[in-house]
């Protein structure tokens, strides 16, 4: 049987296996909080919300090494949203706002 790309659990699947990778946070909730590669913290409630100061995203890098091309695996790995914009910010934005 083929893997349809629009399939929910396929896709859970990698979210699953991109949070996995993540580093844990000592003293947090592992399943809930977690930090990238950059060193940003990401909570699992919030995968795909740009607007949330702890959103994240999937991201697929290229496969390595000479099994991982012959396989076409690619590796997943949570990524904050503010590292796939590419913003580079010195001060955290949501400082010293309210909520609506």
């Amino acid at each position: 049987m083929a893997r349809i790309a629009h399939d929910p659990f396929l896709i859970l699947q990698g979210r699953v296996e991109a949070w996995e990778r993540c580093m844990r946070i000592p003293g947090c909730d592992k399943s809930l909080w977690r930090q990238d590669a950059q060193g940003r913290v990401i909570r699992w409630s919030d995968f795909g919300d740009r607007f949330s100061r702890y959103g994240w995203e999937v991201m697929a890098l290229p496969p390595t090494g000479v099994l991982g091309r012959a396989l076409l695996r690619r590796r997943l790995v949570a990524v904050h949203w503010r590292g796939l914009v590419g913003e580079t910010l010195n001060e955290d934005p949501f400082l010293g706002r309210r909520a609506a």
